[in-house]
């Protein structure tokens, strides 16, 4: 199974077990108010929305950081703390053009992570034209 693959349903199955805890949830909180199709299209909607926004949010900082936007300040935080925690410095020292290529060696790519939250947004916007429509 490829790299992506693995990703893309590993973060699904994440989301997919936030998704059922939500539903669960919104299905109690809301049964005073809403009832029959209304209510299960209303604990969809909202199921399918918060897995969205955090797998997309997750993957959309992992994209970032994987284009290096985040060297600068890492290299920062490592350099301070080695010069003020004499324990954690190591036999050679680092520059950042170094630190950047170790980074870049093992960044693992955000496509999984991407894919399973536009799923996720897709059945959200979905839930929601339909919501829409019957209520």
């Amino acid at each position: 199974m490829s790299e992506l693959r693995r990703s893309f349903f590993a973060s699904l199955f994440a989301g997919g077990i936030a998704a059922v805890l939500i539903f669960s949830l919104n299905l109690s909180r809301f049964s005073e108010i809403e009832t029959g199709a209304v209510l299960i299209l209303h604990c969809l909607c909202d199921a399918a929305f918060v897995p969205s926004v955090f797998l997309l949010g997750v993957g959309g900082l992992k994209a970032i950081r994987n284009k290096g936007v985040f060297d600068v300040m890492g290299f920062g935080i490592k350099s301070t703390l080695q010069t003020f925690i004499p324990a954690l410095k190591s036999g050679e020292k680092e520059d950042l053009y170094k630190y950047c290529e170790r980074k870049e060696a093992s960044r693992k790519p955000a496509d999984g992570l991407l894919l399973a939250g536009a799923v996720y947004l897709g059945i959200a916007v979905l839930t929601l034209v339909i919501y829409a429509a019957v209520g």
